[in-house]
């Protein structure tokens, strides 16, 4: 069973990175995890170590939450920045019209 979600990981990264790369960075960074954990599930299967138990699930989970922290910051600063960027080309437009009807 491990190798089917050690592909459904692989394949995740793979569509991800084809389909929507230039969309935000955050696809890089959920595709770089993505791949990290095929690897994970891929290296828990193919070796006698338990990859899944004991301090090596620690580290899976400590990694996968730092990098849901670290995606959810990412996506959250590039928001503010999108926004900033909206509003400050609608108070441009809005300036234009304004100084189009007084002439």
């Amino acid at each position: 069973m491990g190798y089917i979600y050690s592909a459904l990981w692989f394949v995740t990264a793979f569509i991800l990175l084809v389909r929507f790369r230039k969309e935000s960075i955050v696809i890089y960074i959920l595709s770089a995890y993505f791949i990290f954990a095929g690897g994970w599930w891929l290296t828990n299967e193919l070796i006698d170590i338990d990859l899944m138990g004991g301090l090596y699930g620690w580290i899976l989970r400590i990694v996968s939450v730092v990098m849901l922290i670290v995606v959810a910051a990412v996506y959250m600063i590039e928001k503010n920045l999108k926004e900033k960027k909206n509003e400050a080309l609608t108070q441009d437009a809005e300036q234009e019209l304004q100084s189009a009807d007084n002439v």
